[in-house]
């Protein structure tokens, strides 16, 4: 059995193993199906993406990251925490001092999704090098 089939069948293991539970936490049958073959299409992907070293000899761990990998990585996290930070601060400023009212919940989850934004489109832009 090569590196990569092993690779394989354990993140098929691992997928199924997730839909089976969230089958059994309640979640509807075709949901978890669809939630098992969403999460084994991306591991089938990984090991194209780029974004990893594929050493098959590895088996089921064939995923590397290098330096260059993790270097971009810190970058892209450390922007994503700038933006977070500055986004928070405007936040404070600006219902703190100019409206005077409570922030809303939605305008925090805006704030996440914005860093986890920043960080991808950062991450992308660095691997295209």
């Amino acid at each position: 059995m090569s590196g990569l089939t092993r690779y394989y069948l354990s993140r098929a293991l691992i997928s199924v193993s997730f839909g089976a539970l969230l089958f059994f936490a309640g979640l509807l049958w075709w949901m978890a199906l669809l939630a098992t073959a969403l999460l084994l299409v991306i591991f089938f992907l990984l090991p194209r993406s780029g974004r990893y070293v594929v050493k098959p000899e590895a088996g089921a761990t064939a995923l590397r990251r290098d330096e260059r990998s993790q270097q971009i990585n810190n970058r892209a996290g450390s922007i994503a925490f700038a933006v977070i930070m500055i986004s928070v601060g405007t936040l404070a400023i600006y219902f703190g001092n100019i409206r005077r009212a409570d922030v809303p919940v939605e305008w925090l989850g805006l704030v996440v999704a914005l860093g986890a934004l920043s960080y991808f489109v950062v991450d992308v832009w660095q691997r295209r090098k």
